[in-house]
């Protein structure tokens, strides 16, 4: 087991600890969702307003640069006639794509859990 430092280390400033630090980087209303998709494959812009037509196109920017900034994604501009933009996980979003499916895992089981108990 890997030894973490009690986390009453941290109790001063919430953001300095290990764990609250690596959960903001991915809290955001679209910014999980958006994560998972891009764990799928690359996706232009367009792709990804599709496929959350309840998000707006300010949110996802937002939220898309925030990301970017954050080193989780890249942005990549194409030399298409018409500019299109692809956005992918970055070296250190790959890094975070086990522990998002672990955490997807972790909420299926957590779901099957409670049906299992409301039976």
């Amino acid at each position: 087991m890997i030894k973490i430092d009690p986390a009453e280390f941290y109790a001063d400033e919430v953001l300095t600890c290990p764990v609250a630090a690596a959960v903001q980087t991915f809290s955001g209303k679209w910014k999980p969702i958006l994560l998972h998709m891009l764990c799928e494959r690359q996706m232009h812009f367009a792709q990804i307003d599709r496929a959350l037509p309840k998000a707006s196109k300010k949110v996802l920017t937002e939220q898309l640069r925030e990301l970017e900034a954050d080193g989780l994604i890249t942005r990549t501009p194409t030399d298409e006639r018409r500019v299109r933009v692809i956005y992918a996980l970055s070296a250190t979003g790959e890094k975070l794509a086990p522990i998002l499916v672990q955490l997807y895992v972790w909420q299926k089981s957590r779901e099957n859990e409670a049906l299992t108990e409301a039976a």
